[in-house]
């Protein structure tokens, strides 16, 4: 008889110990749960932003050539920092802005080279971010 009461007092401790372990593995587990959540809001917002820009971009490209050749002829125009104001979006909260210039491939140039390079990118963002394309006149 005295066999059955040790087994029944196992019993017991086994089953306090199981669950003071859930109790206290549960905690950390909710908090990768939620950190991982998060995680994929993050990578959601990357993913509209991306496709934003991307949208614009397309904008700007489905334009004629002449079009954005003007933008470079603008005052203040043709230089790896201005700003087409005609080309970005009003200003606002967030921002997309196009720069255009005239450019051999390596730099901006005060010649027609036939060839335009085009910057999508946020309003703040550093200066090698956001998305480029070069554009001909001659496609």
């Amino acid at each position: 008889m005295s066999a059955n009461r040790s087994h029944r007092g196992l019993a017991y401790i086994e089953a306090v110990l199981a669950t003071v372990m859930v109790a206290v593995l549960l905690a950390p587990s909710l908090q990768a749960l939620s950190s991982g959540l998060m995680g994929q809001q993050v990578a959601n917002d990357q993913s509209t932003q991306a496709l934003s820009l991307q949208s614009k971009l397309d904008e700007v490209l489905a334009k004629p050539y002449s079009v954005l050749f003007a933008q470079t002829q603008a005052s203040g125009g043709n230089t790896a920092s201005s700003i087409s104001l005609a080309l970005s979006d009003p200003p606002g909260s967030s921002r997309r802005l196009v720069t255009i210039y005239r450019t051999n491939g390596s730099g901006a140039m005060a010649a027609d080279t036939g060839l335009l390079r085009i910057r999508v990118a946020w309003e703040g963002a550093p200066s090698e971010s956001g998305l480029v394309a070069l554009r001909s006149k001659w496609l």
